[in-house]
């Protein structure tokens, strides 16, 4: 995650200033709002079908043993 000053250097070298410069910063720092969004919704949906699986494990696990 880039700071607000790593941002701002990386804008002024790019030769931007004031608004242009205000408005790099927030879309960068939107970018990476929305990457880190993506990133947690796609591990909740990891950690969702872990749980399925670990669930459908334990019902046929309790079946099998029913069945003996």
């Amino acid at each position: 995650m880039a700071t607000v000053q790593s941002l701002k250097d990386l804008g002024e070298q790019m030769g931007l200033k004031g608004t242009q410069l205000r408005d790099f910063i927030k879309e960068q720092q939107d970018s990476e709002r929305e990457e880190r969004n993506r990133l947690r919704e796609e591990q909740d949906r990891q950690r969702e079908s872990e749980e399925k699986l670990c669930e459908y494990q334990r019902e046929k696990d309790e079946k099998d043993r029913d069945l003996r």
